[in-house]
């Protein structure tokens, strides 16, 4: 086979664009995937470029504030600029581009397999990202050369032209040698066509079973810019504290937790106590400018606590202290940190990795946690060892997009929201001790059954509302 050139590429898309959008309504329910897809993980109003913009409907699917389209192809160029006048469309293939912005999110639907040089489009690439851009990239497996060639054959599908079809793993390994780090892959579309049924349990329960899912016809990774030596991005932090009835415990909690970043903003959440938890944080504000007090009647539960808590928050980081200090405070920067760095964007801690104070956790409880985190990590395709450590941190641009109201601790509601978004998930051991006063609020039994509903919940919202 000769090797694949731009010029070749160019004059294959400058034919085929008159009858892009036909292709597309031919084959609507792949593309219309794709774009439900990109768009689930991108909130409108950001700044997006799209490489291999095609005729511009996902740019403009995105609703950005500001969008560039590039693509190759002239023809493909001048339908977009037509059709989408608000946004920026450009003839050049990404290896030649010259711009001075940098984007919040980049788009790359199946353009890979028609690059000449992987390396040297990611190469340029890294030029127009920040250090928290995230690139969303989407491939063909290539298992699936054989039929695609068929369909193409008997005009079931758009011609493909020049084209490298390259797995996930080889591209995990090229990023690896370059500037960029996959935070977070997997498939769509097992099943490319609409077959009633069949189609809908193969595209939200087949993609998520291993071994499996490797026969999908598409691949797609979640890809961030790397350096060596990642930057402080100069972040503050607010650390909530939901609190019911933790006056023995509360003013040590404050006084424990530590300064991180530019400035560390303390907000409790008075969740309806009986005791005088609220007159302990009161006595101390004069003396702590940084303490804020949330404090409302009757008790709602720690999600609804965590939800007001963040809400009043000033500050770019976003953290969850329970008041029992079974996390110590003084671990909170592992939390803090990722996120300072651009590393990740949820930190969940996980009490499953360091031995644990006598009695921490009882065995029903410990057992429990262990079937939640094989649920949840089948759920949302990360792996989660401990979904219910009440420790989480995330960014406060990803609030507005969260829904509440799966359980009434929170914790679910922020996971399977982190999932949806495409969120990096990265898990920190902390140190689990026994609550310094008071009793635990979990009923082992009770609680058991509202989470297991909570699961069924975020099954449905995360597999079972897919498009069929």
């Amino acid at each position: 086979m000769p090797m694949m050139n731009k010029v070749e590429v160019q004059q294959h898309f400058d034919t085929i664009a008159p009858s892009y959008d036909y292709w597309k309504k031919k084959n609507a329910y792949y593309y219309s995937t794709i774009k439900n897809f990109v768009c689930r993980l991108i909130p409108a109003g950001q700044r997006i470029l799209e490489v291999g913009c095609g005729t511009g409907e996902i740019l403009a699917a995105v609703q950005p504030s500001y969008g560039v389209g590039i693509d190759i192809s002239r023809e493909m160029v001048n339908i977009a600029s037509h059709k989408f006048p608000q946004y920026t469309f450009i003839h050049a293939p990404i290896e030649n581009l010259e711009l001075e912005q940098r984007f919040d999110y980049i788009i790359m639907v199946d353009v890979v397999d028609h690059v000449c040089d992987v390396m040297d489009v990611f190469r340029n690439l890294f030029r127009f990202c920040t250090p928290t851009t995230r690139i969303i990239l989407t491939t063909i497996n290539p298992w699936w050369e054989p039929i695609l060639s068929w369909m193409e054959k008997i005009g079931a599908k758009m011609p493909e032209g020049p084209h490298n079809f390259i797995e996930k793993g080889t591209l995990r390994k090229i990023f690896e040698v370059m500037d960029f780090t996959v935070s977070y892959s997997g498939f769509l579309l097992l099943f490319p066509k609409r077959i009633p049924v069949l189609s809908y349990l193969a595209n939200s329960l087949g993609v998520r079973i291993w071994g499996l899912n490797r026969l999908s016809s598409a691949q797609y990774m979640i890809i961030q810019p790397m350096t060596a030596n990642r930057t402080d991005l100069g972040y503050g932090c607010s650390v909530v504290i939901p609190s019911y009835n933790e006056e023995d415990n509360i003013e040590e909690v404050i006084r424990r937790v530590p300064r991180m970043g530019r400035e560390t903003e303390i907000i409790v959440v008075n969740d309806g106590s009986t005791d005088n938890t609220a007159m302990k944080v009161k006595s101390l504000q004069a003396g702590m400018p940084n303490l804020k007090l949330v404090d409302y009647r009757p008790n709602r539960g720690k999600g609804y606590a965590v939800r007001q808590g963040f809400e009043v928050a000033s500050q770019e980081i976003l953290m969850i202290l329970d008041a029992d200090m079974s996390t110590p405070p003084e671990e909170l920067p592992l939390f803090f940190d990722p996120l300072n760095k651009g590393i990740c964007q949820f930190v969940n801690g996980t009490r499953m990795v360091y031995l644990m104070q006598d009695q921490a956790m009882r065995i029903l409880n410990l057992l429990g946690n262990k079937m939640f985190g094989a649920l949840m990590s089948f759920l949302v395709q990360q792996s989660l060892s401990d979904t219910l450590c009440g420790t989480k941190a995330m960014y406060k641009r990803d609030l507005a997009r969260v829904r509440w109201g799966l359980d009434r601790w929170g914790d679910f509601d922020l996971l399977f929201s982190a999932a949806r978004m495409g969120s990096k998930i990265m898990e920190v051991p902390v140190h689990y001790m026994t609550r310094k006063s008071g009793e635990s609020k979990m009923k082992t039994f009770q609680h058991g059954f509202h989470l297991l509903w909570a699961c069924f919940r975020g099954f449905r919202e995360l597999i079972l509302s897919h498009d069929d």
